[in-house]
């Protein structure tokens, strides 16, 4: 569906580098250093806020898969299903939708092959800030780092408005143009006075 912005499209600003594999020793198990780890992420963020496909099949493994119960939300999946199974899929999704900006906020956990961070992306109708948690995972493949595998929760709430979507809670329909209000940092009491006075002139 087009109007799945979880993916994008968009023009390679900055190169990546690919930096060689670190110096490993006897069996002892594969471990990112720092700049190969930094390195990764500078790759997730390209392929997410500026996508080629150059950039995309060099990073992606070839068992690649991603999975988002934010997004299987939008696009009717099963909510724990993949929701690109492939790197030919998650490729060819990108090749088409609408490009956001994203801007990396944190990278809070390092592992020897995996990584946690937070973003937050603006965009669309309402432009309203988004944020998400991605952790990845990585793999060894033809000599340097790849991504194996991404999982990415957003709220999803906000992506809605900025896709020009809209939503009823609590008997209130909020849409792109009219947003609830504690999206825009006012009080969560506000809108339940707000609410709580709609339902009385109903009554």
């Amino acid at each position: 569906m087009r109007f799945l912005s979880a993916l994008v499209r968009a023009s390679l600003a900055t190169p990546v580098l690919s930096l060689p594999l670190s110096p490993r020793q006897g069996e002892e198990p594969l471990c990112m250093t720092a700049p190969e780890m930094d390195e990764i992420i500078e790759a997730y963020r390209l392929i997410i806020a500026e996508y080629t496909e150059e950039v995309a099949a060099k990073y992606l493994s070839k068992d690649f898969v991603d999975i988002s119960q934010s997004i299987n939300a939008f696009i009717h999946q099963p909510l724990d299903g993949p929701t690109f199974p492939t790197k030919e899929v998650f490729m060819e999704v990108q090749s088409w939708n609408q490009h956001f900006p994203i801007e990396i906020l944190s990278v809070d956990a390092r592992d020897c092959d995996a990584v946690a961070l937070q973003w937050v992306a603006s965009f669309g109708e309402a432009n309203l800030p988004s944020k998400g948690i991605t952790i990845m995972k990585m793999v060894v493949e033809e000599g340097m780092w790849k991504i194996l595998s991404i999982e990415v929760e957003f709220n999803a709430l906000t992506w809605l408005l900025n896709m020009g979507g809209s939503y009823t809670w609590e008997g209130k329909t909020w849409t792109p143009q009219n947003p609830d209000p504690s999206l825009l940092g006012e009080s969560p009491e506000a809108v339940v006075d707000e609410v709580e006075a709609e339902f009385e002139l109903e009554g």
